[in-house]
């Protein structure tokens, strides 16, 4: 699925140039796809409407995602972590076109409890929290502590 995100332009260019920097959302997890799809599309959305107040870039924190998640009463999570894709096991794609480069750009949905974490320490630690927990950031119905 793609919500065609990288037609959106977010103000990003790519170092040392003026090349328009775009990036398609993608998001994995152990979840209903209508799920899934709903978070993507409402990460979108927000970022959309944001106008580049919120950058679309590794490292930033989504909040409050409004989808259809807020339906699901099993749905623990509803807010986003942005990274660079990790799905490939090395470097992540990346789609020079003659206007713009294409990056992949990985949503992870987070608790109320983890997000707080993560904008008080820094979504490093947040990663570094999720490794050294264990936490099983592809289920999305895990409990909010």
């Amino acid at each position: 699925m793609t919500t065609q995100f990288a037609d959106v332009d977010t103000g990003l260019v790519k170092q040392g140039t003026e090349l328009p920097v775009r990036c398609e959302i993608i998001a994995v997890a152990r979840a209903p796809q209508a799920a899934v799809a709903a978070a993507v599309v409402g990460v979108a959305k927000k970022l959309q409407k944001a106008g580049g107040e919120i950058a679309a870039q590794p490292g930033v924190l989504v909040p409050n995602i409004e989808s259809a998640l807020d339906e699901a009463s099993d749905i623990t999570v509803s807010h986003g972590m942005l990274i660079a894709p990790y799905l490939w096991g090395g470097p992540s794609p990346q789609v020079e076109e003659e206007d713009r480069l294409t990056l992949g750009l990985q949503l992870i949905m987070l608790t109320h409890a983890e997000y707080a974490y993560a904008v008080e320490e820094g979504v490093a630690a947040m990663q570094q929290a999720v490794a050294e927990s264990n936490i099983d950031i592809l289920d999305w119905t895990r409990a909010d502590s």
